[in-house]
């Protein structure tokens, strides 16, 4: 009789209230979040989503509101985490009025999920100032 191995990976993850400051697609119809935490006075870029469903985009979609003069981030970022030739997108700026909950993992690098974060919910009973700050040695902080 043969023996049978199983293996099982298991991934844990955890809950987290982010700012939208950003998105890849147009501002009604995201396809992916850019989120962001606060340190200081400035807004970090802290990960990003999976790609949405077309039920978490119009949900989504139908509470942004576009950035005016001053948002801090870049007008391009690469599509994918680790860049490439070719790989850089428009950067929809929102905003950061709206705060959405993420599932992620515990692997952070340099002040970021390295991971896609999970949209889980979009939080209307949450401000922005309810948002933990960020902080560098682990972006779920706070």
């Amino acid at each position: 009789m043969a023996e049978v191995q199983i293996r099982l990976k298991v991934k844990r993850r955890t809950s987290y209230d982010v700012l939208v400051g950003g998105v890849l697609g147009p501002i009604d119809r995201p396809e992916v979040v850019i989120a962001g935490r606060y340190r200081g006075e400035e807004l970090v870029m802290v990960g990003r989503t999976v790609p949405l469903t077309a039920v978490q985009s119009a949900e989504l979609g139908a509470v942004l509101r576009p950035a005016g003069r001053g948002h801090p981030w870049p007008d391009e970022i690469t599509s994918y985490r680790g860049g490439g030739k070719d790989s850089k997108k428009p950067l929809t700026k929102v905003r950061p009025e709206r705060v959405i909950e993420v599932a992620a993992d515990a692997a952070v690098q340099a002040g970021q999920w390295r991971h896609g974060l999970r949209y889980v919910r979009y939080r209307a009973d949450l401000r922005p100032e309810d948002v933990p700050p960020f902080a560098t040695d682990d972006v779920g902080a706070g």
